[in-house]
């Protein structure tokens, strides 16, 4: 198939998720506004220079359509709901199968009238949905989306390189003795919703009571430097490592490095780092989102806490620092959930087949992982 993905340039998912199909003979094109190199993938820039943001947007939407025409794509796969999905929608082709990314669908499109109607319009014309949570997708449907064509596609875990093992010497290098408790944050630094503050806070109070406790936090996007201040505030920053972006394989090492995984968001959909966390077989605390807890049972495979309750969050760190078998105990169980669901070949072939059946009908759609299917009451 030749395809064309409209999706933002220079991120992990993007990546993964067109590689995919390059690495199995397809001729993929990336049209972005974020362009840069990626293997086995032709990059077209549809940025559109200086000037009022409208008129960029109408300029690069004239380049997608040139480009849509001259390349005749058996199909476009739009990643993103807000901006990237607009210029799919207004684009006219088709089969067009829309992948939205969290926020694009949870916070933007309520923000005001105009963005409310371009997200449903988009919504209802794609052929297909993609998203990463029953949740996300329910969503897509409260705007307008075809719930039938609405498919649950995780991003999805490399079992591979994500899975329990040992990263004693990662953890010495940066400073964490065998003895110690290590609590890891890993969100990005820029949306506040990630509740990084909480996170800090809570640590602050582990730490007076804990004095095994370690905190890392590591923002795969954004300045770590305010959230370092923060830390020096609360105190904890002789006890904390505050990194940017760790490459790949470095943060499955830092996965199996840490004791403890915390990802407590107001906003989310199902969080790719979770779920690696889940396959290395840490224990977790996460906040009690809908899409969270399509896969963390609290007490079973990891504890919930309330989104911004620094007081709970805390009791929860606290209570797996003083008890290292229900430390494992929670990490075996989320390890057998993730291994059932999770997995990136898995959710990719899901993928290939809505693709395969939308150009030419040879494949059967993955109705397992409709909306429908999924147990969120649409039929």
């Amino acid at each position: 198939m030749r395809l064309a993905f409209l999706s933002i340039g220079r991120h992990i998912h993007t990546e993964r998720w067109i590689q995919w199909f390059a690495h199995r003979g397809h001729e993929c094109h990336l049209l972005t506004v974020q362009p840069g190199p990626v293997a086995g993938v032709t990059v077209h820039d549809i940025s559109s220079g200086s000037g009022p943001k409208p008129w960029r947007y109408f300029r690069s939407l004239g380049k997608v359509k040139r480009l849509l025409s001259d390349l005749r794509p058996d199909l476009l796969n739009t990643h993103f709901l807000t901006g990237y999905g607009y210029w799919g929608h207004f684009s006219g082709f088709h089969p067009n199968v829309l992948t939205v990314w969290g926020d694009d669908v949870y916070v933007t499109p309520r923000e005001n009238a105009l963005k409310g109607w371009l997200a449903r319009r988009a919504l209802r014309s794609c052929d297909a949905v993609t998203g990463d949570s029953r949740d996300i997708l329910a969503g897509c449907a409260e705007l307008g989306a075809e719930p039938a064509k609405c498919y649950r596609i995780l991003w999805g875990v490399d079992f591979g390189r994500f899975k329990p093992g040992d990263a004693s010497g990662w953890r010495a290098e940066h400073g964490f003795e065998p003895g110690d408790i290590v609590f890891f944050s890993p969100r990005s630094y820029t949306q506040p919703y990630y509740n990084i503050d909480t996170v800090i806070a809570a640590a602050a109070r582990v730490a007076e009571r804990e004095p095994r406790a370690r905190f890392l936090f590591s923002g795969y996007e954004g300045d770590p430097g305010p959230f370092r201040e923060a830390a020096s505030r609360a105190g904890i920053l002789p006890v904390t490592r505050m990194v940017g972006r760790l490459p790949h394989d470095e943060f499955a090492l830092a996965l199996q490095a840490a004791d403890v995984f915390i990802s407590v968001p107001s906003v989310d959909a199902t969080a790719v780092s979770l779920l690696e966390a889940m396959a290395c077989g840490r224990a977790v605390i996460v906040s009690g989102l809908a899409s969270a807890l399509e896969w963390i049972q609290d007490q079973r495979s990891g504890l919930v806490v309330e989104p911004r309750d620094i007081e709970g969050l805390a009791a929860a760190m606290l209570r797996l620092a003083a008890d290292p078998m229900l430390r494992d105990k929670l990490g075996r169980a989320a390890l057998d959930t993730a291994r059932l669901e999770a997995g990136f070949e898995m959710n990719m072939n899901n993928v290939d087949g809505i693709f395969r059946h939308l150009v030419n009908g040879d494949a059967s759609l993955p109705r397992q992982v409709s909306l429908p299917n999924l147990g969120a009451g649409y039929d």
